[in-house]
Parts: C-alpha cells; structure tokens; sequence
C-alpha cells in the first residue's frame, strides 16, 4: 500500500485523538559537525530544526526516513545507514500536540551541497546548538552532542 497523506482538517483533528510518531535526521558530517534545517512551514516558521517528518499511515520508519531525506535534505539516503539514537517523548513542546521522536543518527561520507529544499528554507552545520531552535529540538540536541 502506498502511504497516505491526511487532509489538513483530518491532520490537525489526529493530534486531538493520538500522539503521533515523528522520524528525525541528526546528521552528522565527518567533522562531527551536525545539520540543521531553517523550517519553512508553519508550525515553528523560522526556526532552526532536526530534519524529521510525520510517520504516514502505511508507511514505515525506514520509507519516512527516505522521505524526510528528500523533502528536507534534497539528497538521497539509506535508511540502513541509519541508526536509533534515542526516543524523546513531547508531551508539551510541540504546538500541535503529542509527539513521539524516534531520533536516527545518519553520517554524511562525502560533502553535500547546503541549498534550501523543500520544506526547508535554509540548511546548515553546526557545532554548537543555536539559540532560535524550534519544537523541543534544543533539549533532543543536548541529549546528542
């Protein structure tokens, strides 16, 4: 079955009925530096985040890896390269409600061009945690580096 996307009303009512689950990138290069991207959409508008996206009904973790990869990255991944760092539960820190993250840490081996994609309107690497970090990314990132 191919995945399916909800419409906007049926989306928005989900996080009234259940917690959602969430796939985030933490993209490391080999300086151990780490990717963020400048959200372009509401929620958090603005905002420096994890590369990460809705699980869709049908889907599963390693295709919504895939995807976020390319929605918000613009380059291809594998999903075997990934690997579960942690779980962050959000009760609170996410606008729309109750977010579970499953945080998969995936290694860049060669460079890669940092031009906006997507839903991402901005991308760049880190090596500290920047002050205008969106949902409860900041706390997920201490956790990590």
């Amino acid at each position: 079955m191919e995945p399916l996307y909800l419409e906007d009303d049926e989306f928005n009512k989900s996080f009234e009925l259940a917690p959602r689950v969430a796939c985030n990138l933490f993209v490391v290069d080999r300086e151990d530096r780490f990717l963020l991207t400048r959200r372009a959409l509401e929620p958090e508008r603005g905002k420096w985040h994890l590369p990460g996206s809705l699980l869709l009904k049908h889907e599963t973790i390693d295709q919504c890896l895939v995807r976020t990869a390319a929605q918000e990255l613009g380059f291809p991944i594998s999903a075997r390269d990934c690997r579960l760092k942690i779980v962050h539960e959000n009760i609170s820190g996410d606008p729309r409600g109750h977010i579970v993250n499953l945080i998969y840490k995936y290694r860049l081996l060669k460079d890669v061009l940092m031009t906006p994609w997507g839903d991402s309107s901005e991308m760049s690497l880190f090596t500290s945690i920047p002050e205008d970090m969106g949902f409860n990314h900041a706390e997920i990132l201490k956790k990590l580096v």
